[in-house]
């Protein structure tokens, strides 16, 4: 490539970021955000680990288009609880289902799991637990603002929350 050439693909490159720039940022791996009230992790007579989690949670959606904001990645929120399964590197979830534990009753919002493959399904609280998700790892448990601040979504988590 001649210095004319690496400058014109440099200036192109420039150019698409300045055009489209909530596209190259809404690239948030989290699969569901969430306030966590309460986990419970169980083990059945064969040894298979559940955990339930409880809280108000927004799971990753299919984003409408490829240049979409944030927020529109997650669906709506719900009150609820999760409940999961693991397929392999059990201590791993184990690990993270702990951490999300301690985050449990605190006003704190927080990621986990990925938002490629199935995602889990937001189970009512007066709904029986059965056939768990398999919880899927990905960037471990993070506090919001890692990959985003998302207002909406922390005020959408806190307000249901909140029970309003």
């Amino acid at each position: 490539m001649t210095a004319r050439t690496n400058i014109t693909w440099l200036a192109l490159v420039a150019a698409s970021l300045l055009i489209d720039p909530v596209a190259t940022r809404a690239s948030d791996p989290v699969g569901v955000y969430g306030m966590i009230d309460k986990v419970a992790i169980t083990t059945a007579a064969g040894g298979a680990e559940t955990a339930q989690i409880w809280g108000t949670f927004a799971v990753a959606v299919t984003p409408p288009s490829r240049a979409y904001t944030p927020e529109e990645a997650y669906g709506r929120v719900q009150k609820g609880y999760l409940l999961f399964t693991c397929a392999d590197a059990k201590a791993l979830c184990h690990a993270e289902w702990n951490d999300l534990q301690g985050l449990a009753g605190k006003d704190e919002v927080a990621g986990f799991g990925t938002r490629w493959g199935t995602a889990p399904r937001i189970r009512a609280i007066t709904e029986a637990p059965s056939a768990p998700d398999t919880y899927r790892l990905n960037v471990g448990v993070v506090r919001i603002g890692r990959f985003g601040e998302y207002p909406t979504i922390v005020s959408a988590l806190k307000a249901a929350r909140a029970g309003h």
